[in-house]
């Protein structure tokens, strides 16, 4: 079992086809979403779950139940799971996935956002209206959208990938590099006064600048990656045609495509 409840035998040979096939494939044309109602299991296939935190305790979830903002998803193997937001936007995850609904509905200077922990995840949201922001973010990445469709890859290794499809993304190191920064100067001086039983105040973590972190912006049939140490690649194509081959990839493309006929 991994960290997430997951067994790991369930990822190994996914592990092993590389970048395009692990994990996180989220595609989103982005939103501001509306207020008013509430994100609903819209449709569910296979062991899907919810839980207040990353590792649960989990409860069975099925079409119909609600998922409120703060929530933890998680999918077993062989399952799919999609979750209806308040705007009509739509979030479908694959098997073997951790996803957190943040905010579902932006407030005031804060736009939605959603965190991928490992898995595959698809989302499909309206066009963005105002200056808000629409994030997903991963442990190494945050991708920022203003009206685009893209993808991320979360792999196990906490690699990232993002793929547009349309528009741009502005994509981000700063939760790699926030990870990567050390404790403060003198730390270490703190923690021997405190086993001595001494009252000290520990110095909290250390802030990460825009300097410190860096953001490539990626177009239409571009990718960027970041690698889980931070280092990121430039923008790079990708083939459309390649990507449709992927049995995810073609069925959440199907279903965007029968939506749009509803």
């Amino acid at each position: 079992m991994n960290e997430f409840g997951i067994r790991n035998s369930e990822f190994g040979i996914r592990s092993m086809l590389g970048a395009a096939v692990v994990a996180v494939a989220l595609i989103v044309p982005v939103a501001i979403l509306a207020a008013g109602g509430g994100s609903t299991i819209t449709f569910a296939e296979g062991p899907c779950f919810s839980g207040a935190g990353p590792g649960g305790p989990w409860n069975p979830v099925k079409k119909g139940d609600a998922i409120k903002d703060g929530q933890y998803v998680k999918t077993d193997a062989a399952a799919k799971v999609e979750i209806t937001l308040p705007d009509g936007s739509a979030l479908r995850l694959g098997d073997n996935t951790i996803f957190q609904l943040e905010t579902s509905k932006p407030k005031k200077d804060k736009g939605a956002s959603f965190s991928v922990l490992l898995g595959k995840a698809w989302a499909k949201v309206k066009t963005v209206s105002g200056q808000q922001n629409f994030e997903v973010k991963t442990k190494t990445a945050v991708a920022g959208v203003r009206g685009t469709v893209f993808s991320v890859l979360a792999q196990q290794d906490t690699a990232t990938t993002v793929k547009v499809f349309e528009g741009e993304v502005g994509v981000n190191n700063r939760p790699a590099k926030e990870k990567a920064v050390g404790p403060a100067e003198g730390a270490g001086k703190e923690a021997a006064a405190a086993k001595k039983g001494e009252r000290v105040q520990i110095a909290g973590p250390k802030e990460v600048s825009k300097k410190q972190w860096e953001e490539m912006i990626a177009k239409a049939m571009q990718m960027v990656k970041v690698a889980a140490n931070g280092e990121m690649s430039e923008p790079l194509a990708f083939d459309l045609e390649v990507e449709k081959k992927d049995e995810w990839t073609a069925w959440n493309l199907e279903r965007d495509a029968a939506t749009k006929t509803q």
